[in-house]
């Protein structure tokens, strides 16, 4: 993770959170959370997960990214209201019952939310758009 390389502004405290000696993460921020949700946790286990379990970490990264775009369109945010109750089950096969809490819930109301509302991340509003 040290030697990654994003575009500038986008992820460059990811670089200064990498301890090489320990071979942890310290001192992230939220959108460094957002990043490796969205963006990394597919790739990072890709051939060391059964497909299945990747296949499903991979929906959730999707999730995210299509949630936390700058623009969203109110149809994808349907889809994702349709299909966010599977992907939690799919969650319950793989991780025990003790990791799930209610930020695990919010999943189920965060699509519904930006199709209704809209939604505000720290760079300003998102536009929501037509079907």
């Amino acid at each position: 993770m040290k030697r990654l390389k994003f575009p500038d502004g986008y992820a460059a405290s990811l670089k200064r959170a990498v301890n090489v000696k320990t071979g942890k993460l310290n001192g992230l921020k939220s959108h460094d959370y957002h990043i490796i949700m969205e963006r990394l946790l597919p790739v990072m286990f890709r051939g060391y997960l059964n497909d299945d379990v990747w296949s499903t970490l991979a929906e959730l990264s999707y999730f995210y990214r299509q949630l936390c775009a700058k623009e969203i369109m109110k149809g994808m945010m349907e889809k994702l209201e349709k299909e966010v109750p599977v992907l939690l089950c799919k969650l319950e096969k793989i991780f025990p019952p003790g990791f799930f809490n209610p930020m695990q819930h919010l999943l189920i109301h965060l699509s519904y939310e930006a199709k209704v509302g809209g939604l505000c991340n720290i760079g300003g509003c998102i536009i929501l758009k037509g079907p």
